[in-house]
């Protein structure tokens, strides 16, 4: 989506208001919103940066709140959270993470790309309080800290000097998330529910080592090793391990990644053939299928389905979709809203707060 703070901090951007129109159709009970920039970061190294309310807050108050067409309601999301991303943020000592010969440089040396600390960042808004208390986030988490990492490391056969690789001393600083990790606990109905978010880098734009395919099966990775309950997991507190067994979540996001649309195919791995998430009926919409693939979710031609909300298996998935409408549909022009909010595609799913089976509200 690509929303910077200069859209969101105030009222009148097209792009920002159509954003909002797509989420208003649908109405969820919580929504993250990725590429979204976060300005508390940004300040710390620019003049001028409105840092009254994070960029997720002002979106809300300046967006979502308000209706975006006549037949809609504004929403009101109570909570909002815009955590802290890895994106354009430099370590302590300078490295030539990219290979370009200069070290310490943005975007391409800092431990997720951004011309700026925050940005490409996300944001998370909820009709329903989350226990502030019990956030795990692992922005700092090392790539080398995962066993059996596909880290193109120097030296080690195969690894091209004219790609990107690490050296030994870099894999002792370079974080495995592109943005950040993070388990948000949310109470819903009496219960918690964890949501699960990221936004791994794409596998494109690397070179002969598929420096970025690698990372992105790793990024991917780790939310399948986190419900799985391992025992390498540590997050940014240092409390360790996996979630419990017994625990209720969603995988939201932009995962840039799209059964076996790449050669080392994550989502397959980790999501389709996965048992401890719910694939069995994956969200289409009349205009991907237009395109040829309904389960697309983005524009470009290569990894169309790369957005999910996967719910855990004792959650009851009633429904799901893409906001897509077909091209010859006249639904109060929505097809112009949802091609004027991003190149991504909204996706939602009406799931089931109680183990399946149980009766009571859904929520989305």
């Amino acid at each position: 989506m690509d929303l910077n703070t200069e859209q969101v901090q105030q009222k009148g951007d097209e792009q920002a208001a159509a954003a909002a129109r797509v989420i208003q159709e649908i109405d969820p009970d919580v929504i993250v919103v990725n590429e979204l920039a976060n300005n508390i970061q940004k300040a710390r190294v620019a003049d001028g940066v409105p840092t009254e309310k994070t960029n997720i807050q002002a979106f809300v108050d300046n967006y979502l709140s308000e209706p975006q067409h006549r037949t809609l309601d504004g929403i009101e999301y109570e909570y909002t959270l815009q955590p802290t991303s890895n994106t354009g943020v430099l370590p302590e000592e300078p490295y030539d993470f990219n290979k370009d010969g200069t070290a310490g440089e943005r975007p391409g040396d800092a431990f997720g790309f951004g011309v700026f600390p925050g940005q490409y960042a996300f944001g998370i808004a909820s009709k329903h309080p989350f226990d502030e208390a019990n956030i795990r986030s692992f922005q700092k988490f090392r790539w080398t800290d995962m066993p059996g990492n596909l880290i193109p490391l120097a030296g080690e056969a195969g690894v091209d000097t004219d790609g990107i690789y690490l050296t030994e001393a870099e894999t002792d600083v370079y974080r495995l998330s592109s943005k950040t990790h993070i388990d948000v606990p949310f109470e819903v109905d009496g219960g918690t529910v964890h949501g699960l978010f990221s936004h791994p880098t794409p596998p494109v734009f690397d070179g002969p080592n598929n420096f970025n395919g690698r990372w992105n099966h790793d990024e991917v990775r780790f939310f399948a090793d986190y419900v799985a309950g391992a025992d390498y997991i540590h997050d940014d507190s240092g409390r360790k391990g996996g979630l419990a067994d017994d625990a209720s979540y969603v995988l939201m996001g932009d995962m840039n990644a799209g059964p076996g649309d790449e050669p080392l195919d994550p989502a397959t791995k980790y999501f389709i053939e996965n048992d401890d998430f719910t694939t069995r009926r994956l969200p289409t919409s009349p205009g991907g299928a237009q395109r040829g693939n309904p389960y697309a979710t983005a524009t470009f031609d290569a990894r169309p389905k790369v957005d999910w909300v996967l719910p855990s298996p004792d959650l009851s998935l009633r429904s799901s979709s893409v906001v897509w409408p077909s091209k010859n549909a006249s639904k109060r022009g929505l097809g112009e809203a949802v091609d004027t909010a991003s190149d991504h595609r909204m996706v939602w799913a009406d799931i089931d707060n109680r183990q399946r089976g149980a009766s009571g509200r859904p929520s989305r």
